[in-house]
């Protein structure tokens, strides 16, 4: 029993993951993913680039917030640049970029980053100082990448089962992204992973199993 107990809290995140993982990309219309999302039947997914690096989480609750800001906006007048540019950073910080030459508007401010870089930043992104810069609110369909969430919650394949256990209380999550040090999506670990080496602690069959059980 102790042998076997002492394997099970040694399995690591790589064996119990699901490598089935379905995913997003950052470029699909908002459109588009809502509808990928209800016809899987699924609350949330990761959004990748072509390399399967991750860059974001999609969840109904995003969807929610967008469709309540829209709601807050409507009847409104446009208050969008022609020549503004949102990026999202880690940790939902955001930025509006200014993409005119540097000089031709008031409202330009520069901004240096930690790494150095200097940057143009709207410094009043809700503006609208001429009218050949207003544009409609909506004037591309809104992408992934617009409303996604850029924390993305992850570990590594070797995470033990008490790790991952203590990261998603801690973190108040079901389910966690394994990925390699990259970035690269490998597979997701979720709470009834961890539920099942529980259910099997007197079931010495269990320390062959592989692979995951649940992706949500």
């Amino acid at each position: 029993m102790a042998e076997v107990l002492r394997h099970l809290l040694h399995l690591t995140a790589g064996d119990l993951m699901n490598r089935e993982v379905k995913t997003l990309s950052a470029d699909m219309t908002l459109k588009e993913a809502a509808h990928e999302l209800s016809r899987l039947g699924l609350r949330g997914m990761p959004v990748v680039e072509s390399n399967r690096r991750v860059v974001g989480m999609l969840s109904v609750a995003d969807l929610a917030r967008w469709v309540a800001w829209r709601n807050q906006q409507a009847g409104g007048k446009p208050q969008a640049c022609a020549f503004q540019q949102v990026e999202r950073h880690p940790g939902g910080k955001e930025e509006i970029r200014c993409l005119l030459p540097s000089g031709s508007c008031p409202f330009q401010r520069l901004h240096v980053r930690p790494d150095g870089q200097p940057v143009l930043l709207c410094g009043d992104p809700h503006g609208i100082p001429t009218d050949w810069q207003i544009v409609e609110t909506e004037s591309r369909p809104l992408l992934v990448r617009d409303v996604m969430t850029t924390l993305v919650r992850s570990v590594s394949p070797d995470t033990t089962v008490p790790q991952l256990a203590r990261q998603m209380l801690e973190e108040g999550v079901h389910r966690l992204l394994v990925t390699d040090d990259s970035g690269s999506l490998l597979g997701i670990v979720s709470a009834d992973d961890l539920l099942q080496v529980l259910a099997h602690i007197d079931d010495e069959r269990f320390g062959e199993r592989q692979g995951g059980t649940c992706e949500e």
